[in-house]
């Protein structure tokens, strides 16, 4: 079982996502505040924390969070957009903290449409740019991308290319699009993606990482999207390991845990009549956003759910 923490560092960016989740406030979060904290994330057996939300390199205190966590003994991670790694002394600087892994977000790996998404048209140069930094350093990398409907005919191409260009890179993860606390353009909405499309093209991609030993993530899809391939979904994993993760955001929300059950919500009526119902999160928003997806409920074996779950307790958690 791995239980970690999120942490909001701050809520700026030098990329404009038209899909974010957590838009600008201007906030950020003091070192004296992190370093409060850290007594109950050793109290609560945390394995890591992230920080994230929207770019923690833009703290000036995140090498020094980084330093703090493993001399604690606890794991400290970034999610990024690698601009600001795009230059080799800053992203030196983290390794010499002692950074143990980065999550890189690529959208896509046509440039036009990774630099469309991000509001930014130097984006997509710089991201290339601070992942080869980091695999120089010989950190940890990992990336994620958000599915969306201006990728999701081609999400096999993206890991190819990864593959491809940064062979060293194992661990790939998908979110699909939390349409709750975005911005409500009409460039935003019109991100939200066909579940049947992407996930056509998604399947082509796991397959793809099967056949190279490169393992994989996959959250907010319903099951019923993911036949064959459930046990990835990291909904399924907290619910059948009873996981729990924790956000400190920078807003109202202050603190919010999220344990099994919280995974169980929004789900369509159909969802009742379906064997995978009580080992799927589904996803955030169907009522409000997601209403036009149509789901398929799965009538299984027991058997089937078994496999399943020996396969969720036989693989790690996270990468």
């Amino acid at each position: 079982m791995a239980n970690f923490w999120y942490i909001q560092v701050n809520r700026l960016c030098n990329n404009k996502c038209h899909f974010c989740s957590n838009p600008n406030n201007w906030r950020s979060i003091s070192y004296e505040r992190w370093v409060e904290l850290i007594d109950k994330f050793i109290q609560d057996k945390c394995h890591w924390i992230i920080f994230t939300w929207w770019e923690p390199t833009l703290s000036k205190d995140l090498p020094r969070w980084i330093e703090y966590c493993t001399l604690h003994k606890i794991d400290g991670r970034i999610i990024s957009n690698g601009i600001i790694c795009s230059d080799f002394n800053y992203t030196k600087k983290l390794k010499d903290s002692w950074l143990s892994l980065i999550h890189f977000s690529l959208y896509s790996y046509i440039e036009r449409i990774h630099d469309f998404l991000t509001d930014n048209p130097w984006s997509y140069k710089k991201l290339l740019h601070a992942i080869q930094n980091a695999l120089k350093l010989w950190i940890n990398v990992q990336i994620n991308c958000v599915i969306n409907y201006y990728n999701q005919d081609h999400l096999d191409k993206n890991v190819i290319f990864i593959n491809k260009y940064f062979p060293n890179i194992k661990h790939f993860v998908w979110n699909n699009l939390d349409p709750f606390m975005m911005r409500k353009t009409k460039v935003a909405l019109s991100a939200l993606p066909d579940f049947e499309i992407a996930w056509n093209n998604l399947k082509k991609a796991v397959n793809f990482l099967d056949s190279i030993g490169w393992t994989y993530r996959i959250e907010r899809l319903p099951l019923c999207f993911m036949e064959w391939f459930e046990w990835a979904s990291t909904e399924t994993r907290a619910i059948i390991k009873n996981e729990w993760r924790e956000v400190v955001f920078l807003d109202h929300r202050k603190s919010v845990r999220h344990v099994w059950i919280m995974l169980s919500h929004n789900k369509a009526p159909e969802c009742t009549d379906c064997d995978l119902n009580m080992i799927c999160g589904w996803i955030c928003e169907y009522n409000d956003f997601y209403n036009y997806v149509k789901v398929k409920p799965k009538k299984i074996t027991k058997e089937y759910i078994i496999n399943i779950t020996n396969k969720v307790k036989n693989e790690k958690s996270w990468h």
